[in-house]
């Protein structure tokens, strides 16, 4: 069984949350990202991330406040392995999510 460990964070968006399913799901698509799955009626995504040095996946839910879309990330990835020592699988799911969120 792997161990696994999880990390959250909350971005804001200035749009409509039309808007900001079409740039997540562009962004999960862009990022290498599989398994996307989405809830239309609860307004989240689901992935799964899964490269050479990186297994896990991204949870994200959008949510409309009076400052326009709090778009919260929840990543969750193995740490049990040679590659988790140098830098932050969690780290890196987000980052491809984040950087292709254009």
């Amino acid at each position: 069984m792997a161990i696994r460990k999880s990390k959250e964070k909350s971005l804001q968006f200035n749009g409509t949350l039309e808007e900001a399913k079409i740039k997540c799901k562009s962004a999960l698509e862009a990022g290498g990202f599989k398994m996307i799955e989405q809830n239309e009626s609860l307004n989240q995504f689901y992935a799964k991330f899964d490269n050479f040095f990186v297994v896990g996946s991204l949870e994200i839910g959008l949510a409309k406040t009076d400052h326009g879309i709090t778009i919260s990330l929840k990543s969750t990835a193995n740490v049990d392995n040679i590659y988790a020592l140098f830098s932050s699988p969690n780290d890196k799911i987000m980052r491809s999510f984040i950087d292709n969120f254009k």
